[in-house]
């Protein structure tokens, strides 16, 4: 098989447990009905991943890319903006719903919320560190401010919001998030 035949049937395979994901969540969702899904061997699935959540882990990593560069829009609130943005426009659709899913299987899974957090925290978290550098080297926030508290308040709101559904994730939430929390947070003496 060559490298582009077995990122295709990669690529295929994580597609097929984001559908099931999406269907039946991740508690019904089977290593066999991925096989199914991707026209794959189970095998090939068992070979692959040694177990649900690490399959799991690979198939939001390849939907939402491994670490990534923050954006860099020349102040701290754009940054902001910009990210969280993003990250609610993610939230919002049909990818937020699966991820909601995977959170609340978590809570009774240890081996998955440790891929979760892997994932979702571990690989995103220089992203932010990276950010306040920035905003650091321009004075906007304090000389060791560091990026903990950023990410999991963040978060903490986007994914409350998104599973109470009490509201859009919209410009109006993520300014009102950035104004009213977080650059207060950030920039306390």
């Amino acid at each position: 098989m060559t490298t582009a035949t077995r990122a295709d049937r990669r690529a295929a395979i994580c597609e097929a447990v984001f559908e099931l994901l999406g269907e039946v969540g991740y508690d019904r969702m089977t290593m066999d009905a991925v096989a199914a899904r991707a026209r794959a061997s189970k095998a090939t699935i068992y070979r692959g991943w040694p177990s649900k959540p690490e399959l799991v882990m690979e198939a939001i990593e390849h939907r939402f890319g491994g670490s990534m560069e923050p954006p860099d829009t020349g102040s701290l609130r754009g940054d902001l903006l910009a990210q969280l943005g993003a990250v609610c426009a993610a939230a919002e659709g049909a990818d937020g719903a699966v991820f909601t899913g995977l959170l609340t299987a978590a809570t009774h899974n240890a081996e998955l919320a440790e891929c979760l957090f892997r994932c979702a925290y571990s690989t995103k978290h220089s992203m932010y560190e990276a950010m306040l550098r920035r905003a650091e080297l321009r004075g906007e926030v304090a000389p060791g401010t560091t990026a903990e508290l950023l990410h999991e308040v963040l978060h903490a709101m986007v994914t409350s919001r998104r599973m109470w559904q009490n509201g859009p994730l919209d410009r109006a939430f993520v300014e009102r998030l950035i104004d009213g929390v977080l650059i207060p947070m950030l920039t306390r003496s």
